[in-house]
């Protein structure tokens, strides 16, 4: 009989878990169900339990009849690195030995701090003496493991692995994706993950820093569909109703005046909420879209055969429709996958919100926390210590006699030491003089620290005006004319006229690009086609709405912001979102 085991994935709003068979070639899921997550008690994937949280993860076991003893847990974080590596066609028991041997190549930071895994991605070179192995190789915090393990100490339950999301779906896809390629996204409440899958391969995988969120807020901030008191609740209405405006509202009010025919049009409170949703929804949308243009730029030899969408955002009603229009391509809806029977086991609710929990148990990579790790080899050791006892009791006397001998040298660098230490302290007293310029140096310091600091206050983001209008006047296209322009400490706000919407596009593309402008934050707020009532002639009028940079940003802590996990080319941290 297989082993069950709990498997666990904790969002920022909600929990998921699933009673699955772990580690076993046919997938069998028992139980789900999902609780609410306490506000704060996680954080980019770093654990904080509470006692509350605890008692009704226990209670809800209990009401599920959940007696499993083992629990997975799946974690999504941008503290999280990966490198793909190639390394020399090893005994598979020995890739681990030359992993951690060429760690500090792959992740040069202090390895003591982290925990290591790795994927077998593949092997390339046709022949057996020219065969390597192809490995994803990731590095956690060891820090960020303690959470889990102090939850399931606290639940009585056993940690037997810890692993990453991305991985889990890609154990629960990799069969569905055997040929071509394969982009898919989930999508949850503060994060997403881009990952795509070629030929049963995991190739590349993203973080992108926006989730749902801000739809579920927007939906419980509006009475549209009725009293919304809950986040499960608001998630239902977005599954079952349709919420999002089919396009952005052209003006941000209640009435909007219909081109060229003098109408005024009220809009209603449900119109009103939907393109407050929609709104909320755009920069999740513009977000992977940047990722998965950054894809396509590094691959161009790559054709995308299906973009799919998994996860809670996966099941609100229009979501992949607005994708699609973004991004110019086709997108469905995860429904199912090769080897898995899901729409069985999720009759009554959508198995996106868990697809990370069932695949988790499949072949995780199997995070360990230092103290796991040193408790194996210490009953590693138990086993032995009988066999060594006769070689420790002979070596007792060898040990005796060298002691001795240590004691006689250690006694004479102490009388050495002894009279260097009386030298050091006369040439002290000759140094004394030096005491007075020592204090007018901490002082003048203290003063120049004051005067920085009072510098740093009176920084603003502002500031980066000058260079964008410098930007603006280099870069900007000639078919786009500035017809007004302003300005407050975080943002500019410019309205333009152009002939054409390609060159509008154009105009917002090379916006992207200013250094004194964060990528992300360029956005067209209004866009409206007018006609010249004399000549006849068309032009488009939109208004572009950007962030510049925080103040003391340096170019890597930039990319930092633009860039997270790394895909097979790159160094990747964690850390973030894409680009």
């Amino acid at each position: 009989m297989a082993a069950k085991a709990i498997s666990i994935e904790i969002g920022y709003l909600l929990t998921r878990v699933c009673e699955v068979d772990y580690k076993t070639k046919s997938h069998k899921i028992y139980k789900s169900f999902t609780i609410p997550t306490h506000e704060g008690m996680i954080n980019d994937g770093v654990l904080t339990i509470s006692p509350e949280f605890v008692e009704n993860l226990k209670s809800a076991l209990s009401a599920n009849r959940i007696k499993a003893k083992q629990v997975v847990f799946t974690i999504t974080s941008s503290r999280i690195a990966s490198r793909e590596v190639v390394i020399p066609f090893v005994k598979e028991n020995r890739i681990a030995d030359v992993v951690n041997a060429n760690a500090t190549d792959y992740f040069p930071v202090d390895l003591s701090q982290y925990q290591l895994a790795y994927s077998i991605l593949g092997t390339i070179g046709e022949t057996k003496n020219a065969q390597q192995y192809k490995l994803l190789v990731m590095a956690v915090p060891s820090a960020l493991l303690s959470g889990y393990y102090e939850l399931a100490q606290a639940l009585k339950l056993e940690v037997v692995a810890i692993d990453y999301a991305g991985n889990s779906i890609f154990q629960v896809m990799k069969d569905e994706c055997a040929q071509g390629t394969h982009l898919i996204v989930k999508i949850e409440e503060r994060a997403s993950l881009v990952m795509v899958v070629q030929d049963s391969v995991l190739a590349f995988t993203r973080n992108v820093s926006y989730g749902v969120d801000e739809a579920i807020e927007s939906v419980m901030n509006t009475l549209a569909w009725g009293d919304v008191s809950t986040v499960e609740q608001a998630i239902r209405i977005l599954q079952r109703n349709e919420c999002i405006a089919e396009r952005g509202p052209s003006v941000g009010h209640e009435e909007v005046e219909q081109e060229g025919t003098g109408v005024t049009e009220v809009k209603s409170a449900r119109e009103k909420a939907m393109d407050d949703v929609r709104a909320a929804f755009m920069p999740l949308v513009g977000g992977i879209a940047r990722v998965i243009d950054f894809y396509i730029s590094r691959n161009a030899n790559v054709s995308i055969d299906r973009i799919m969408i998994t996860g809670l955002g996966a099941d609100f009603k229009g979501l992949d429709e607005l994708l699609a229009g973004e991004i110019n391509m086709p997108v469905s809806v995860l429904m199912d996958a090769a080897g898995w029977n899901l729409t069985r086991n999720f009759k009554n609710e959508c198995f996106g919100e868990y697809i990370a929990c069932v695949g988790a148990a499949v072949a995780p990579l199997g995070f360990k926390k230092d103290t796991d790790k040193k408790g194996k080899e210490k009953s590693k050791g138990d086993s032995k210590s009988m066999n060594g006892a006769f070689l420790a009791y002979s070596l007792l006397g060898i040990g005796v006699i060298m002691g001795a001998a240590l004691a006689a040298i250690s006694f004479m660098r102490y009388m050495d030491v002894q009279t260097t230490n009386m030298a050091l302290k006369a040439q002290a007293g000759t140094l004394e003089d030096i005491i007075p310029i020592y204090n007018e140096y901490v002082a003048t310091k203290a003063e120049y620290t004051k005067v920085e600091a009072m510098y740093e206050a009176t920084e603003n983001r502002n500031e980066s005006m000058y260079e964008f209008l410098e930007e603006l006047e280099e870069k900007l296209p000639s078919s786009s004319n500035v017809v007004s322009l302003t300005s407050n400490i975080n943002e500019v706000s410019i309205n333009l006229i152009t002939d054409t919407k390609e060159d509008a596009a154009a105009a917002v593309q090379q916006l992207r690009t200013f250094n004194s402008l964060m990528p992300q934050m360029v956005t067209v707020s209004a866009l409206r086609e007018e006609e010249d009532p004399d000549t006849g002639v068309t032009s488009i009028n939109f208004t572009v709405v950007a962030s510049y940079w925080p103040m003391g940003l340096s170019p890597e802590e930039r990319m930092e912001e633009l860039g997270t996990e790394v895909d097979g080319t790159a160094d990747t941290v964690d850390n973030g979102t894409a680009e």
